[in-house]
């Protein structure tokens, strides 16, 4: 019977430490996750705020799955607000599907923690041009 190896002995029973560690290869799934990723962070702080006259855009403070925020002052009463932006919201079925159950969802919603849905903007283009969504 063969003795247990030792700490010192490596993992081969050489005597010798182990080797580095090769690390795998990232699987292609990660690698394309990583990348869209990437894609997302890169492009969603470009999407441009066009809302008129009625609110004036401060600054982006954030960004989701498949939105922008921005924080904004309403002109008329000097409320602060946030606007969210879905830009392409019409492109995939599933994205139309999450963004009308959000607005559905958030309009039932009364709690500190949650800001109220205060208005929906209506699109500056004709509808037939028309690809994103200002909750």
């Amino acid at each position: 019977m063969a003795e247990p190896l030792k700490e010192e002995d490596g993992e081969d029973g050489s005597g010798e430490p182990p080797g580095p560690v090769k690390a795998e290869p990232a699987s292609a799934a990660a690698s394309v996750a990583a990348k869209n990723l990437a894609l997302l962070k890169a492009r969603s702080f470009d999407v441009t705020f066009d809302v008129g006259d009625e609110y004036e855009i401060i600054e982006t403070i954030g960004n989701g799955a498949y939105g922008v925020v921005s924080s904004a002052r309403r002109r008329l009463t000097g409320q602060q607000v946030a606007i969210k932006k879905i830009p392409n919201a019409f492109d995939v079925v599933t994205n139309a599907k999450r963004t009308l159950r959000e607005l559905k969802i958030l309009k039932h919603f009364k709690h500190d923690n949650i800001i109220a849905i205060k208005d929906i903007l209506r699109p500056t283009v004709p509808y037939g041009e028309f690809k994103s969504v200002w909750p």
